[in-house]
């Protein structure tokens, strides 16, 4: 799961403390007592800051409302602006943050019109935390520094300070904690002290995100003796809290648990129920972590009852998703499914997408571990896309931020220079020259060191470029070079091999080998530099998987066993210490081994030792390699891992100079460390030491369904396709069918890195992938066992699920007779053998492109109503067929894609492709884009409602519809509705 900070929020409105029901129950008899006057508002608004608001939130909304028509009755407009900031406030606790935005607005304007101040910055601040609550950083950011202007200027000193709190929350969770460390720092100097204990609890949460637990402790003990002594109970339980986490991420779950306790105490005692039920979960979770599985389900389900109450629906997903996290550990499927569905429901009726990520995550660990792939497969693509809109969502709120700031700049530069010019304006004419003069003198004295400053930028800033530029000319040489050896290497090779099977002259056949060996330690060493350069420009990415440790280990160290031997050296290997299992790169890895292992039998003379120990020191592995070779001074030692370094005093040793430093660098690319302990004579020894655990890796270095045997793998050019098509999912998945593997390895390689590829030997196997992959582009042989490309292409072409695909067929028929026969099967295209690689590659993004033209037509027949559709190729038929069947069940709400796939008589994966192709909509877009088109036409209907227009069209949800509605036509379906037809 995500690491999850809680944010310490200061709001306009103060943090409230629950009343006692004896409170309340004065309350109502105050009421009673009253006359229409504004302390009649003042008492209607008190019901907020009592445990009412808990019980029965709807009367204290009504209360307010009461509050409202009370204060406009007296004209008593502070009473009103005071009950339009509670009402916005209430909302955005319940998270209804479009009522919260009306009632924030409301507030804004009647509070400019009358020039309230208070109530001006009690709007300004509860705008800018719902945007907040939304992740709409930047226009949270601007509505805080508005508040912060206009505090300044009205010298409320402590709405400034809050405000400089909340942007420096925003920038944190930005990770941009440069800018957070400002923002508090500067909340902390303005501030009254409670200000100051609050900044200093955040300044506590950065250097959590900094990864440096100790500093952040010291500053929430700090805070925790401000708040001692100035009995700020609500401040003291929030840094129990993070005291707490902080303990749990350092595995000290019993001091996790005192800390929890002391702060659900403090939380308790001012009855605050929202952050109670919230240290609630944690305790749970630490519950979780020591497998106390029955302690942990009663605490989130006490947790979530307390949610449930006051509509928290933030922890209410989070406490079902605890509990379902139980329920999988304690092997009940049933019971946690329902529980993660029952979260998804509440997470997309109430917008919170970073909560849907982490519940998608888990539902796809529960239907692998369930046996049902497809649902986890979909589920876990749900994970990726979401994970990937909050990314763009953050980096477009960032760029947006970065803008603004550059505009407030200049026109505060603007602001700075018209003020400054009109001071000048005021002085006397003695005080304009003493001034003038001055500032000559200043500007003089500037001019020359910003002269002598900028000629010393501009002289580093070149120097940097010609460094850069040769140190991208080496790599480019070095890339460029590599490349230039593999192919008279691979044509060297090649043939000698060939002979080698033949030959039986052992004069000849010794020569020969020979050749093989120093050819392929030549290609080695054109490998070891393609990679040093592949690391240098970053294109070199870490796959990490789950592999058996001792089992990878042994299998390297059978190719050394029989060296060894040959070179009468004793071959050492310690295993017993190594991790049962360990997350790793196999192929980085086994580079690493092999070079360090090589380069210790290459510095051993015959008879010495060589020894390899693997041993686990907590979440890290290490790797030792001895010798008991020549030695390495301390000199040569500082200069060992640079590039093409060999040590002087074995220079009749071979060696190229490159193992180490790819070594090196393949070692960082892990998030490990290398060492070397050597003296001359002596032998050496090189420790290396990398992270096994999943969790030091980022998400898309880690990989899956890798087997779990550690075994090296040589796999074969499909699978390696495969697993390149796994991690550039967004490539066209291009389908190779030929039954000659020499030619079929060809253009696999020839397209590798530009389409997903999958591969068939022939046209009956071609058929079938076809028909489950749907893939976006196929190249077909024309003469193949089984099922020739003519038939083939035919049976692809007559199906339904397969129609659109483009085809080029390949055959070594040049004659005309056979290309018009080849195109009248339906094929796109057709080339013949041999062909131009240049011009294979070229057909087909041609062919990839005419599909792309075709969908933008394709997509058009959905704005129209079935019966309008010309059917004029089996495509066209589908759509067609497709209206047809969503028309039918347009007001159905239950009618689902899956209900839609069963109907039309394909896989989920296969309808997806298939109208993701020709009209760029998955199947739930298709479906609820012809839902809104429906809507749009009951709504333009004089006497259809919006909930009427909604309900019919299928959609069970009035925010999810109006949201949905506003994205299609950039206007709410009210607005819509008002337009003249």
């Amino acid at each position: 799961m995500k690491k999850t900070i809680l944010l310490f929020i200061l709001n306009g409105v103060l943090i409230y403390f629950s009343v006692a029901q004896t409170a309340i129950d004065s309350l109502r008899q105050v009421l009673k007592t009253q006359g229409n006057d504004s302390n009649k508002v003042n008492t209607y608004l008190q019901f907020f800051y009592t445990d009412l608001y808990y019980t029965d939130p709807a009367e204290v909304i009504l209360f307010t409302k009461n509050a409202i028509e009370l204060s406009k009755e007296i004209n008593f407009v502070k009473g009103e602006i005071e009950a339009y900031n509670s009402l916005g406030y209430i909302y955005r606790l319940r998270s209804t943050n479009d009522s919260a935005f009306y009632y924030f607005k409301k507030a804004k304007m009647l509070s400019e019109s009358v020039n309230y101040t208070l109530g001006l910055l009690d709007a300004y601040i509860g705008i800018g935390n719902t945007y907040n609550q939304l992740s709409k950083w930047q226009e949270a950011i601007i509505e805080f520094q508005k508040a912060e202007e206009i505090a300044l200027a009205a010298k409320n000193i402590r709405t400034a300070a809050s405000a400089n709190n909340n942007m420096g929350n925003i920038s944190l969770a930005q990770g941009d904690l440069q800018a957070a460390l400002k923002y508090y720092q500067k909340a902390a100097d303005i501030g009254p002290p409670s200000i100051k204990e609050v900044a200093l609890v955040n300044i506590g949460l950065v250097h959590i995100e900094l990864n440096d637990g100790a500093k952040a402790k010291s500053y929430l003990l700090e805070a925790k003796e401000m708040t001692n002594a100035s009995k700020n109970w609500y401040a003291l339980a929030f840094i129990y809290q993070h005291l707490g986490s902080l303990e749990k991420a350092d595995g000290n779950l019993e001091e996790a648990l005192d800390y929890y306790q002391k702060a659900m105490n403090s939380y308790k005692s001012i009855d605050e129920r929202q952050h109670y039920s919230e240290v609630l979960t944690s305790v749970a979770s630490v519950y979780f972590d020591q497998q106390e599985y029955i302690k942990a389900l009663s605490t989130y389900q006490e947790s979530l009852d307390i949610q449930k109450e006051i509509e928290h629906f933030t922890g209410w997903c989070n406490s079902l998703h605890g509990i379902a996290r139980v329920y999988l550990a304690m092997g009940k499927e049933v019971e946690s499914e329902a529980a993660l569905l029952q979260a998804v429901e509440i997470a997309d009726n109430h917008d919170l997408l970073t909560i849907k990520d982490d519940i998608a995550l888990t539902l796809s660990t529960l239907y692998k571990s369930k046996g049902q792939f497809e649902k986890a497969l979909n589920y876990h693509e749900l994970y990726k896309q979401l994970s990937d809109s909050l990314l763009n969502q953050q980096k477009s709120e960032q760029i947006a931020e970065m803008e603004a700031q550059f505009e407030n700049r200049q026109k505060q530069q603007e602001i700075d220079l018209l003020s400054a010019e009109n001071e000048i304006a005021n002085l006397n004419v003695l005080q304009q020259t003493n001034f003038r003069n001055f500032v000559i003198i200043i500007a003089f004295i500037l001019a020359i060191l910003v002269a002598v400053t900028y000629n010393r930028v501009q002289v580093k800033v070149k120097a940097n470029k010609k460094l850069q530029e040769l140190d991208q000319l080496k790599t480019n040489f070095f890339t460029n070079i590599s490349h230039e050896f593999r192919t008279p290497l691979t044509l060297i090779l090649n043939p000698i091999e060939k002979v080698l099977k033949s030959q039986q002259d052992l004069a000849i056949r010794n020569d020969l080998l020979l050749v093989q060996r120093n050819g392929k330690r030549l290609l080695e060493l054109t490998n070891q530099l393609l990679d040093l350069s592949k690391l240098e420009a970053g294109k070199l990415k870490l796959m990490v998987s789950e592999y058996e440790s001792s089992e990878f280990f042994k299998t390297c160290i059978a190719s050394f066993e029989s060296f060894a031997d040959s070179k009468n050296i004793r071959f050492k290997t310690k295993l017993k210490d190594a991790p049962k299992s360990a997350y790793f790169d196999q192929d980085n890895l086994q580079k690493i081994l092999n070079n360090l292992l090589s380069n210790a039998f290459k510095f051993t003379p015959e008879g010495g030792m060589v020894e390899l120990e693997v041993k686990q020191e907590n979440t890290f592995m290490q790797i030792s390699v001895r010798d008991s070779g020549l030695g390495i001074s301390a000199e040569e030692q500082e200069k060992i891992f640079d590039r093409f370094h060999q040590e002087t005093e074995s220079r009749h040793q071979e060696g190229s100079g490159i193992g180490l430093t790819l070594t090196k660098e393949l070692v960082l690319l892990h998030h490990g460390s290398i060492t070397i302990e050597s003296a001359p004579g002596q032998g050496s020894t090189f420790t290396v030491k990398i992270p096994i655990s999943a969790n030091a890796y980022a998400s898309e270095q880690l990989i899956k369904e890798v087997p779990m045997n550690g075994k090296p793998s040589y796999s074969s050019e499909s699978k390696a396709h495969t697993m390149q098509a796994d991690v550039q999912s967004d490539l066209p998945i291009a389908l190779v069918v030929e039954d000659n593997p020499d030619l079929r390895a060809h253009i696999v390689a020839l397209l590798s890195g530009l389409y997903q590829l999958e591969q068939a030997p022939n046209g009956s196997k071609g058929l079938k992938m076809a028909m489950e992959l749907i893939p976006d582009i196929i190249i077909s042989d024309w003469m193949m066992p089984e099922m020739d490309g003519r038939e083939f292409c035919e049976k692809l072409k007559t199906e339904e699920k397969t129609s659109h695909i483009p085809i080029i067929m390949l055959t070594a028929k040049a004659d005309l007779i056979s290309k018009i026969d080849g195109l009248k099967t339906g094929a796109d295209d057709y080339l013949t053998k041999p062909f131009n690689t240049e011009e294979l590659l070229v057909r087909m993004e041609n062919l990839i492109k005419q599909r792309e033209k075709l969908r933008t037509t394709y997509s058009k027949i959905i704005t129209i109503t079935p019966s309008q559709v010309e059917i004029e190729d089996p495509n066209e038929a589908f759509l067609h067929k497709i209206l047809s069947i969503v028309e039918q069940h347009i007001g159905d709400a239950e009618f689902t894609v899956e209900k839609l796939q069963k109907e039309v008589g394909m896989s989920r994966m296969q309808l997806h492709r298939k109208l993701k192709a020709l009209t760029n909509f998955s199947a739930s877009e298709f479906v609820r884009d012809l839902r809104l088109q429906r809507a749009a036409q009951f709504l333009a209907t004089n006497g259809i409602s919006v909930a009427d227009a909604a309900y019919s069209a299928g959609f069970n949800s009035l925010s999810y519809f109006s949201q949905c509605f506003k994205e299609k036509y950039g206007v709410t379906p009210s607005q819509f509705e008002k337009q003249p037809s």
